[in-house]
């Protein structure tokens, strides 16, 4: 019961999380993990228990291709994402296909989401869900460098948006916002030696829930990931990825 329970709470985090590796918005640990074969996750640095893996597919260009995401063993597939390029390199889309036992194929295209660009700079992010009538769309803004806005929309009404701030160029902060204006949760960023080494998440209430710490191999790689849930009454359970390239 208690590993159901993290499962559940892993996939709905990942599902409301930013994607890493292949957002074109690049953050710090995009920039530190290009070119990874597999993520694992266990339940602590201790155990040899697999939680989940996540598999990656690369062409001659070292462009991902496809992620494939398993569950505690490499039995079943439960979803897995394509993605495509265009000429000049850049992600313009992403399909998402989810594992169901009533398809032919096994699987269903539960979204795909269309990537916008200005000149170098992604703009706007639209995915749509083809059994339902809904979409999510993404705004972005910059600064002419740094993003410094990004605003999410449900069927065109506003739902919430994040701001970004930088210190000596890297990311530093980022608040997120209801549609009202009001602080639904902050993270900040630290680094050591130009490496992003922890991510520390706020409540709406300014509470420290969350703390993500990075390890690194001598090429400068994230190869460890460790999640800890800082509230006593949080119902996430912690973590670790490792990662392996």
């Amino acid at each position: 019961m208690k590993y159901l329970m993290f499962l559940l709470t892993f996939l709905l985090l990942l599902s409301c999380s930013n994607e890493q590796i292949v957002n074109p918005v690049l953050s710090p640990i995009d920039n530190a993990t290009t070119g990874v074969k597999s993520k694992i996750f266990y339940p602590s640095l201790e155990s040899t228990q697999i939680l989940s893996t996540e598999e990656f597919e690369y062409n001659n260009q070292d462009q991902l291709l496809r992620k494939i995401y398993y569950g505690d063993t490499k039995e079943m597939v439960y979803h897995y994402e394509l993605f495509n390029y265009d000429n000049d390199g850049k992600l313009i889309n992403k399909l998402n296909y989810h594992n169901n036992v009533n398809s032919p194929t096994g699987f269903i295209l539960l979204d795909s989401t269309v990537y916008l660009y200005s000149e170098n700079f992604l703009t706007t992010e639209e995915i749509t869900y083809p059994y339902s009538n809904i979409f999510t769309s993404y705004s972005y803004i910059y600064d002419g460098k740094n993003l410094v806005k990004k605003t999410k929309y449900h069927n065109d009404a506003l739902e919430s948006y994040s701001t970004f701030e930088y210190k000596n160029g890297n990311l530093s902060k980022e608040i997120t916002y209801d549609k009202n204006s009001i602080v639904i949760e902050s993270k900040e960023y630290k680094y050591t030696n130009l490496h992003l080494a922890e991510i520390v998440i706020y409540s709406s209430t300014d509470e420290a829930k969350r703390k993500i710490q990075y390890s690194y191999n001598g090429s400068g790689k994230i190869v460890l990931e460790e999640v800890d849930e800082l509230l006593i009454y949080s119902s996430s359970l912690p973590y670790v990825v490792k990662y392996v390239y």
